[in-house]
């Protein structure tokens, strides 16, 4: 691996730039390392406009604290001097904003702001729930909206509970049978009976036969309300179930099909069921909730500004503008990284692949699509091609024709694949969308190439490396903290150019031919003993 001299000093000069730069935004990096690590940020705004009636005039909303998987911060309040502003705690821990005045007959605007930084969260249930005492009875109790002990409750839990074996299966029965009813945009208050009568209703219906059903077979259950944060600017709060199991209030979603699972971007108000805003009767009022996502660094306190005033040379500027799409941006990024990977297994370890750059193409498209059902997928694509693709070798047709047919096939079974997915609700099928497609097909006609070009032993044989070298290439580039880093130390590009002009140069055996020759090396060392 010897290196001319220029080229020596070249790569030393290359390597002592990055370092220097990389060391000089390193220190303050580290220094606002953040454990929290969430997922999502956003900016929302409550915006409340409303003209006072002809007495004292009220409006009182929910508003989020910090827990375990989501964080809020940056609270920023602007309204007129002729409002009183309080907090109140209420029981559960919830918090209500109030706005008081006594001008009568005017109009008046809040804007109530706040950071939203949320992560996924997902729960683990347990065959078999413990018992639990005297003091969650609140939760087990019917109310007029959640009617947990009425005669049809009673004949519908009776048949979801039959031919089950413990209480997860009962919860997920619970959540099947929720899920399944038919939803509508009712914006009015659906109670647990109506839904069920009508069979169709919107989250608050779902939530509060959920509920209902819960409490008749004796787990602790509540009602929880917030919004689901996007960039937009909307009217709409959501509402969702937590059951109490084990001393943990697990979440589940029947309108989103969240089982034991709440997305980062839930924004969690208030626990019962309660209605988020509420104000003076008759008075003239309107709101919305102004949602703008945040672009952020998951592991750093850093704020925009903040990574914009890093010295050095960042990347940052092109996300916060918005210049390049950040996925666009992190696929350029993490190309050479997972090239360089690849480039070590083919000439270090002495992997055989489709290409360099496939592989890495490949785990890019098991991020879409879910690296079990993705590896499915692609290896059943690959091996329908070379089905599809015999009876024309027996046609003696020439090859690029062939491969458009064989192409075009695939791609229509794709297509048909989908459609069969989103209408049954067959989620893995789902999933195939145009990056990955194209992906696909490329890595598809490497395989009948090298079907053609070596035999179909070879190229299954190829293929089996190339998966390995995808799976590989997905377990490092599925690291969520990766983009970051590249965005924020763009010089790591140079020592991978440097990393790479040192692989280039290796000449020595590679790491499978060790073992595939382990039985002459041995019989040479011991002809050189004797």
């Amino acid at each position: 691996m010897n290196l001319k001299p220029n080229l020596k000093i070249a790569l030393i000069i290359i390597t002592i730039i990055a370092l220097i730069s990389i060391g000089f935004k390193a220190k303050p990096i580290l220094g606002n390392y953040d454990d929290f690590n969430p997922e999502k940020v956003y900016k929302i705004t409550y915006r409340f406009f409303f003209k006072s009636g002809d007495k004292n005039t009220t409006l009182k909303t929910y508003i989020p604290t910090t827990n375990s998987r989501q964080r809020i911060s940056g609270e920023q309040i602007k309204n007129d001097s002729l409002l009183f502003f309080t907090k109140q705690k209420e029981k559960h821990q919830n918090i209500r904003a109030i706005w008081e005045t006594n001008d009568t007959n005017s109009y008046h605007s809040i804007d109530y702001e706040f950071i939203f930084e949320g992560k996924a969260k997902h729960y683990k249930i347990p065959n078999t729930f413990n018992k639990l005492s005297e003091e969650y009875d609140e939760y087990l109790k019917a109310t007029n909206d959640i009617q947990s002990n009425d005669s049809i409750i009673n004949t519908l839990a009776s048949g979801l509970i039959q031919n089950t074996k413990n209480d997860r299966e009962i919860i997920k029965n619970i959540f099947d049978y929720v899920y399944e009813i038919p939803s509508a945009p009712i914006i009015t208050l659906t109670d647990a009976l109506t839904t069920i009568k009508q069979n169709k209703a919107s989250c608050n219906g779902k939530s509060r036969l959920f509920v209902a059903l819960c409490r008749n077979m004796g787990y602790p259950a509540r009602v929880k309300g917030g919004i689901i944060v996007e960039n937009a600017n909307k009217r709409t709060s959501h509402a969702w179930v937590e059951v109490l199991i084990n001393q943990t209030w697990v979440p589940f979603d029947g309108l989103n099909n969240h089982f034991a699972f709440i997305p980062a971007n839930y924004l969690e108000l208030y626990q019962g069921d309660k209605p988020l805003i509420t104000h003076t009767a008759d008075i003239q009022f309107d709101y919305s909730y102004q949602i703008d996502e945040v672009n952020h660094v998951s592991f750093l306190k850093m704020n925009s500004e903040e990574l914009h005033k890093l010295p050095g040379f960042s990347l940052w500027n092109l996300v916060d503008k918005k210049i390049i799409p950040k996925g666009a941006l992190n696929l350029l990024l993490l190309l050479p990284i997972g090239g360089l990977l690849v480039a070590f297994l083919r000439n270090i370890v002495g992997l055989k692949t489709f290409g360099v750059f496939l592989p890495v193409l490949i785990a890019f498209s098991l991020s879409h699509t879910g690296f079990v059902s993705g590896i499915a997928i692609f290896v059943g694509l690959i091996m329908f091609i070379g089905l599809i693709a015999y009876p024309f070798d027996k046609l003696r047709l020439l090859y690029t024709p062939k491969l458009v047919i064989s192409l075009t096939i695939m791609v229509s079974l794709i297509v048909v694949a989908t459609h069969f997915g989103v209408k049954n609700n067959i989620e893995w099928l789902t999933k195939l969308t145009f990056f990955p497609i194209i992906i696909l097909t490329i890595s598809a006609e490497r395989f009948s190439r090298s079907t053609l070009e070596d035999g179909y032993i070879k190229a299954m044989d190829k293929l089996f490396q190339t998966l390995i070298a995808t799976s590989i290439s997905y377990l490092i580039l599925s690291w969520t903290w990766l983009p970051s880093v590249l965005i924020l130390f763009p010089e790591i590009v140079l020592l991978i150019v440097v990393l790479a002009t040192f692989l280039g140069r290796y000449i020595g055996i590679r790491w499978i031919e060790l073992f595939r020759f382990k039985p002459l090396f041995n019989s040479e060392n011991k002809k050189l003993n004797f």
